[in-house]
């Protein structure tokens, strides 16, 4: 029973929620220590993917038949309880394995018995919404935090604001960047295709691909060999719009996909990054796809680059509140927090003010987040305007939908774009 994918996945959603990391890195992490039970990773991350989309839904069911509140509960229990609603609820599964599942958790003491399941399983789930209206219903329905809820039906108004809700939690197209330095799309996608994945190209963006089917993309051959990686469309954007055809830093380089991007599209490029563990994963990726002699790396804090000033074009994509990733990182659900906005958008602009000393006069700098917020995105651009001396232009190609009150900028959403909520401007000197 210890290694049933119910309790691994209790075992991996604890270290998630307990440690705040993300999902792929813990899963990542404890397969590599349990070799044997590689043959069930895929459908673990299946199985936590769905379970985090629903999570507040499971606890809200809880509470209402049985009366215990899951918050209270150490991270441990919590998620055992979590994995065997989800899996009597929301999958078919037959009672034998439940009920081992049941006896198995409740020496872990948890007090949850076949009637209480019985209970849940024939519990619809209007019936535990109806205790709520407004945000805090939509918040519980679509498992998003109730600040998250309210801020974005603020923001983009209550019709378009279910419509990302429901894009959240429905599954986006996997996006992958050509390395076209390597092969050409058409081939990638005639490999791919004869390798049984459903694959599309891009209207947008001529290095991109889409694949709706089929598994196991990182494993095949291409990748080992750098012919393409995996990355968010709203992500090779950024380099398409940097284009400068010379050398340009990007301030926040790991993992090294937009940095290795822009330079197979430019001349050169130098990668900073603070946390040296960040760059032994970034020297992989550029390794891999056959960049690393076209790129410097630094390890120093990009707040104040030991680099000389007034030379470069400038890619910042700074750390932030990422309400873009909700979809695809669900995890970031359970920890997310509002302070977190505020926090993000005074580093940001340390940031931006050290990439404006680092522009060459006539150059430009590619301003881009994953996130939603206005004070990460637009309120930050006005500030580099004006405080700055940044003058904004249009982020081109224009994807997107326009950023709000700023025209030139744009945004991509998951229900619109089909990829990660984004942020891109571009502002140049002089």
């Amino acid at each position: 029973m210890e290694e049933s994918i119910e309790i691994v996945a209790a075992k991996i959603l604890s270290m998630v929620e307990s440690r705040k990391l993300s999902l792929r890195h813990v899963m990542e992490d404890f397969f590599d220590k349990n070799r044997h039970l590689e043959n069930i990773r895929g459908v673990v991350r299946a199985y936590l993917l769905g379970l985090l989309r629903k999570y507040r839904v499971i606890d809200e069911l809880v509470k209402f038949t049985t009366g215990i509140d899951v918050a209270v509960l150490d991270v441990y229990r919590r998620s055992l309880i979590r994995s065997i609603v989800y899996e009597a609820k929301f999958r078919s599964v037959a009672r034998e394995r439940l009920e081992k599942i049941i006896a198995y958790i409740r020496r872990k003491g948890v007090s949850i018995d076949w009637r209480d399941i019985v209970n849940i399983k024939s519990t619809p789930v209007k019936e535990v919404l109806k205790s709520y209206s407004g945000a805090k219903r939509v918040a519980i329905e679509y498992s998003l935090p109730d600040w998250v809820a309210r801020y974005l039906i603020r923001l983009l108004g209550p019709r378009e604001a279910y419509r990302l809700f429901k894009a959240f939690n429905t599954k986006q197209p996997t996006w992958i960047r050509v390395v076209r330095s390597k092969i050409s799309r058409n081939d990638l996608l005639a490999a791919l295709e004869q390798k049984g994945f459903n694959a599309f190209p891009d209207k947008d963006l001529e290095d991109v691909i889409g694949i709706t089917g089929g598994a196991g993309i990182a494993r095949i051959p291409e990748h080992r060999e750098g012919l393409f990686v995996i990355q968010e469309k709203a992500s090779s954007l950024v380099g398409h719009v940097l284009r400068s055809g010379k050398v340009h830093i990007d301030l926040t380089a790991a993992p090294g996909l937009k940095l290795s991007h822009s330079v197979e599209l430019d001349e050169y490029g130098i990668g900073v990054d603070i946390k040296l563990r960040r760059i032994a994963s970034m020297n992989k990726v550029l390794q891999r796809i056959g960049f690393r002699e076209r790129i410097d790396v630094v390890n120093a804090d990009s707040r104040n680059p030991p680099l000389r000033r007034g030379l470069y074009d400038v890619i910042v994509d700074p750390d932030c509140s990422s309400l873009g990733r909700l979809g695809v990182s669900p995890e970031m659900r359970l920890w997310v927090t509002q302070e977190l906005v505020q926090k993000y958008s005074i580093q940001q602009r340390l940031l931006l003010a050290a990439a404006s000393e680092t522009l060459k006069e006539g150059g430009c700098l590619v301003y881009s987040t994953c996130t939603l917020t206005v004070e990460e995105n637009e309120e930050n651009v006005r500030w580099a305007a004006e405080h700055l001396g940044l003058e904004l232009v249009e982020a081109r190609p224009f994807i997107g939908v326009k950023a709000i009150g700023l025209p030139e900028a744009q945004r991509l959403y998951p229900h619109i774009n089909r990829t990660i909520g984004f942020f891109v401007a571009k502002m140049c000197k002089g």
